[in-house]
């Protein structure tokens, strides 16, 4: 069983992710905060991440590329999936809440892809770290469209890498 939980809301088009980390929360927050660190854990197995802007403050943005390096996976291997986070409010060490899109290499959002918005909350609870992103698509077809594309693999694959960053 993953010790990733995803649940689809009443609504139909909001996922919520939570999962708990073995590290207290300031090295989770700096993990998503510090690009020399984001760039070592994001993505899923398999996947490099070059992280090609990164300022993180309210109406700042991350603009990166995931390149896919396994050779298992297929017509996946050797290219790179761009995306781009917009950062709205956030709250030092405790949330932030982002827009998230599909892009290009210059980061022109791409055609007939979701967007969304998230808000990523980390509690601290005796020493462990209780992270939940709570994502909101345009609609449930949005949602269905980016749990077809494997999200729900590929997110719970890159946090088992953030937990083993944390562990290190």
């Amino acid at each position: 069983m993953s010790k990733t939980k995803f649940t689809i809301a009443e609504d139909k088009r909001t996922l919520i992710v939570e999962r708990t980390f073995e590290a207290p929360k300031d090295r989770v927050w700096e993990a998503y905060t510090n690009p020399a660190i984001l760039r070592r854990w994001w993505g899923p197995k398999g996947w490099t991440t070059e992280i090609k802007h990164m300022e993180f403050k309210e109406g700042g943005y991350w603009h990166y590329g995931m390149k896919c390096m396994d050779e298992a996976q297929g017509d996946w291997f050797g290219k790179t999936s761009w995306g781009k986070g917009i950062f709205g409010k956030i709250t030092p060490k405790d949330a932030f809440a982002y827009t998230d899109l599909f892009c290009d290499e210059e980061g022109t959002p791409l055609p007939n892809m979701p967007t969304s918005r998230t808000l990523l909350t980390l509690t601290e609870e005796g020493g462990t770290t209780k992270l939940t992103c709570t994502t909101e698509y345009e609609d449930a077809e949005a949602l269905a469209q980016v749990l077809a594309m494997g999200m729900e693999e590929g997110f719970t694959q890159t946090l088992d890498n953030l937990e083993d960053v944390l562990a290190a």
